[in-house]
């Protein structure tokens, strides 16, 4: 299976049909079709559907697809890296980030990073722990930003900072008029938490004897604002989320009694860290 193969069936999987697939790849249709038809016997398995002239990708060519999109993006990621080893501190540095301390965190640390290595390029991916860890152990990024906890095992760390966490309350709310919020103030609400964090929080009412009522648990952040906009509960969320509240009926009020949430930049324990990444991780140690 070579790389050339994985791009054709892209294609093909993004025209579901051959003769357009061809066209854009400015090849002829058979030696294409015989591609694909190799393809599916190496894999032992269909990756389309044949009706007519349209072609219906099947479950396992779904799956087959996510890979093949995933494999090309490292193997265009390692072949940059390997230039940069003769080229001194050039290239991308790839950095996944959580939602929300990502926005409040990179800009700062890219513009003062940007000063002293002004040829290096940045590609930026978002989205919860578990996402952004997913493609950190894929190589797909070379350092993640994320909440703790994590495998110390897998992962070297550098401690950025603890976040408070907040609850996120209509205008219209009686909690709204209070400048803070304690635990036993939610105890009665229809909680609204993080996936991640579900277990979290209803073990901090516990230890506090009291029962939280998670009613609904979000992911991306932005489910838990627009269901809190909704009034369907009070939502706990990191104190950094403040930043997505412009414009909408919301207030956040911080929780003074629950734990804070650690975030740390990680990196695979072992790997062989690109020359940019390696720069940013010494960069990021220095900071205050």
């Amino acid at each position: 299976m070579e790389l050339r193969q994985l791009e054709n069936f892209l294609k093909i999987a993004e025209y579901e049909n051959i003769t357009q697939a061809a066209e854009a790849l400015h090849m002829s249709q058979p030696p294409l079709t015989r591609q694909l038809q190799a393809l599916e016997a190496e894999l032992g398995t269909e990756l389309f559907v044949r009706e007519k002239k349209r072609l219906h990708i099947t479950e396992a060519g779904r799956f087959f697809r996510q890979q093949a999109e995933q494999i090309l993006a490292l193997a265009d990621k390692t072949a940059e890296q390997v230039r940069q080893i003769g080229e001194g501190l050039t290239g991308t540095l790839y950095i996944g980030s959580i939602e929300t301390a990502g926005p409040a965190l990179l800009p700062k640390w890219l513009e003062g990073f940007k000063a002293r290595w002004p040829d290096v390029r940045y590609s930026l991916w978002s989205g919860n722990s578990d996402d952004v860890i997913e493609r950190l152990e894929k190589g797909l990024v070379d350092v993640a930003l994320i909440r703790e906890p994590f495998n110390g095992e897998k992962f070297q760390s550098v401690h950025i900072l603890d976040e408070p966490w907040a609850a996120l309350v209509r205008k219209d709310h009686v909690l709204s008029n209070a400048d803070s919020l304690t635990l036993a103030q939610l105890a009665g609400e229809e909680l609204i938490v993080p996936i991640r964090r579900s277990t979290e929080v209803a073990r901090w009412f516990s230890e506090a004897g009291m029962e939280a009522d998670i009613s609904c648990q979000y992911a991306p952040l932005i489910n838990g604002v627009i269901l809190a906009e909704q009034g369907l509960g009070v939502a706990i969320c990191p104190a950094s989320a403040g930043d997505m509240l412009s414009g909408r009926p919301l207030v956040m009020r911080p929780l003074v009694d629950a734990p804070a949430s650690g975030v740390a930049l990680i990196w695979q324990r072992g790997a062989r860290l690109s020359a940019p990444a390696e720069k940013f991780i010494e960069y990021i140690k220095t900071l205050p």
